[in-house]
C-alpha cells in the first residue's frame, strides 16, 4: 500500500498523521493513524478583547450630528492572521508529505479551507501525489475517532483489534488470509 500522509486542519490547528499497516494485521490489529505533529495558529486562540481596543472608532458630522462607526479593520486583521497561518500550513503539508515520501494525501477540512488547500497543493507543488479530500471539522477528535469517520468514508481502511489466540513463533512469516 502506498504511504499516505493525512493531514486535519480547521481554522486555529493542524494535524499531522501517516497511515501505518502493519506486516501481519491478524497479530498487530488492522492500519493505524499515528500522529506525527501539531501546528497551532496562537493568534486564533488569542481573545478578540487582547486584539482590539474596546470599542469600535466613531465619527461625528458635525457637532449637532448623529456618530457614524468606523472601519477600524478587525475583519481584514483577522483575515491577515489566518493567511499567515495558511501560508506557514501548505509549506509544512509540502514538507511533511516530501519527508515521508507519500503518494497519497488526505485533506480534511471545512469546505472554505478545502478549497484554498487544494487550490494551493495541486499541480506543481505535489505532482506526484493523489490527494483525496473529505470535507469535515475533525480536528478537535480523538485519533481512534477521526479514523473511525475517515473508514466510514472509505478514506482508510478500519482500525481492527488484534485476533486474541493467534501464535506465531519469532522468525516464521505471517499467514496470509
Amino acid at each position: 500500500m502506498a504511504r499516505t500522509c493525512i493531514v486535519v486542519v480547521d481554522s486555529a490547528h493542524a494535524r499531522f498523521f501517516t497511515l501505518q499497516v502493519p506486516e501481519d494485521a491478524l497479530l498487530d490489529g488492522g492500519a493505524r493513524l499515528i500522529e506525527h505533529r501539531d501546528l497551532v495558529n496562537p493568534e486564533a486562540e488569542i481573545p478578540e478583547r487582547q486584539l482590539f481596543s474596546d470599542r469600535r472608532g466613531r465619527a461625528h458630522a458635525s457637532p449637532m450630528g448623529a456618530a457614524h462607526a468606523l472601519d477600524d479593520g478587525r475583519e481584514r486583521h483577522r483575515a491577515e492572521l489566518e493567511r499567515r497561518f495558511f501560508r506557514r500550513l501548505v509549506g509544512e503539508v509540502e514538507r511533511f508529505v516530501q519527508r515521508e515520501q507519500a503518494r497519497r494525501l488526505v485533506l480534511v477540512a471545512d469546505s472554505r479551507l478545502l478549497g484554498a488547500l487544494r487550490e494551493q497543493l495541486q499541480g506543481e507543488r505535489l505532482p506526484q501525489v493523489e490527494i483525496s479530500e473529505v470535507g469535515e471539522n475533525l480536528s478537535q477528535r480523538p485519533v481512534a475517532i477521526i479514523q473511525s469517520i475517515l473508514a466510514l468514508r472509505g478514506v482508510v481502511p478500519a482500525a481492527a483489534a488484534p485476533e486474541v489466540g493467534v501464535f506465531r513463533p519469532c522468525g516464521q512469516p505471517p499467514r496470509m488470509p
